[in-house]
């Protein structure tokens, strides 16, 4: 690799035809500049400069060496101009949430990406370990989780929250003799969303989801909902994954006493700020949540 400094006085020393004002224009003596050159020279093995007393020309060597020396200052030049760069319309915005956050915010997402089109939209579902991990080890650079932890590397705040429904086959009752003799559609999720839901609204009959026949399980979000919808079994699902199911008339949603929310959570690296762009993609996220919660 070519010493920076050597191609800046060469640059310089084409550029003034001398060697005296090549020093006063680098702040350098003389003697210095002439180092420098002898240096380039016996690195490149040619001679880069006629010399005419004290006036200097490139040779055919030097004219080839200056369109090089050129391009690395332009390079360089663009290098830092775009290390210093953080713009808010390029670049990849990296996100983790839960399957039924996915199917929720990733096309608003795109259209984000429609009117920026610099911009590239990643997103995984995942549970919220997963997520976590893939936060603290850059793997994304933002998550939305459903737990609020304590971690000395990540920064958490609300945002929002889900409503977890207990779904049933349309015509069918939600007493707890019903849902034993419908059984469990059970998923990924299941068990988390079913325990809270379950507990907070059958508390004298609930013990354990073991104790309700499970009838079929299936980890694609957006097919857990028809064998409710077939008639073979109720599940608990967040509020996004029942509004998106296609066939409503064929399900509904049992109206609870005491209804069970799950705040989302936004957790990021702690001491690495998010990148400009992802201003715009935490917009994205507060809106179609619609329900903000202040820190």
């Amino acid at each position: 690799m070519i010493n920076p400094l050597l191609l800046q006085t060469f640059l310089s020393l084409s550029e003034t035809g001398h060697f005296t004002r090549t020093a006063e224009t680098l702040h350098m003596t003389q003697p210095g500049v002439s180092q420098h050159l002898k240096k380039l020279e016996a690195e490149m093995g040619v001679a880069l400069f006629y010399r005419h007393g004290k006036k200097i020309e490139l040779t055919p060597a030097g004219e080839t060496f200056k369109i090089f020396a050129l391009k690395q200052h332009e390079q360089e030049a663009a290098l830092r101009e775009s290390l210093g760069e953080d713009s808010p319309h390029q670049g990849e915005c990296k996100v983790a949430c839960s399957g039924s956050m996915a199917m929720q915010l990733y096309p608003p997402l795109l259209e984000l990406q429609k009117k920026y089109p610099g911009l590239s939209m990643s997103i995984e579902a995942a549970p919220n370990n997963v997520i976590i991990d893939a936060v603290k080890n850059d793997t994304f650079a933002l998550g939305l989780i459903t737990n609020k932890i304590e971690d000395p590397e990540l920064s958490i705040r609300k945002l929002g929250h889900e409503e977890l429904f207990l779904v049933l086959p349309r015509g069918r009752d939600h007493s707890w003799a019903e849902l034993l003799d419908l059984g469990y559609i059970n998923h990924p999720n299941g068990a988390h969303y079913a325990n809270q839901v379950l507990e907070k609204n059958y508390p004298g009959d609930f013990k354990d989801l073991k104790e309700i026949p499970q009838r079929s399980y299936i980890n694609q979000l957006n097919q857990i909902l028809l064998p409710v919808s077939h008639g073979l079994g109720f599940t608990v699902l967040p509020e996004s994954t029942v509004e998106l199911f296609p066939d409503q008339k064929a399900i509904r949603k049992a109206p609870l006493a005491n209804a069970v929310r799950e705040t989302v959570y936004m957790i990021t690296k702690k001491h690495k700020p998010l990148p400009n762009r992802y201003q715009f993609v935490k917009e994205v996220l507060g809106k179609t949540l619609q329900r903000t919660i202040s820190e």
